[in-house]
């Protein structure tokens, strides 16, 4: 009986071990999914176009600490795309330093990717 709950006590702490990582401001990272423009939400932005990309499954992002030094974890589903014009519509996979907080005026969403590389995974 002792054996079999070191074995499942085994399995649970192996199966934790896979879980995804908590990614922070300024890790290289690489993310997929589908490149869209979109409008900023700064009026005086809008001569220049946004690029977001919709990821094919969120990924954990550590926000930048708060004045009491506590950072806040949350499930990012899209990412602005900085320095770089995206194939739209078509699966991509970038891969660029990571960027947390307000963007300056061509913010669209809280989170960003610097890129460093895209690679397009399907046509359009």
């Amino acid at each position: 009986m002792i054996s079999k709950a070191y074995a499942l006590l085994f399995v649970l702490v192996a199966g934790s071990a896979k879980a995804a990582p908590c990614y922070s401001d300024g890790d290289v990272v690489t993310l997929e999914g589908t490149a869209t423009r979109q409008a900023p939400h700064d009026a005086e932005a809008a001569t220049k176009p946004v690029w977001v990309l919709s990821l094919t499954s969120p990924v954990c992002v550590l926000s930048a600490s708060t004045g009491q030094g506590a950072r806040q974890q949350s499930n990012v589903s899209a990412v602005q795309i900085i320095d770089a014009t995206p194939t739209e519509n078509a699966r991509i996979q970038l891969t660029g330093k990571l960027v947390t907080g307000n963007l300056s005026g061509y913010y669209a969403v809280p989170t960003a990717i610097w890129v460093l590389k895209e690679r397009v995974l399907s046509g359009q």
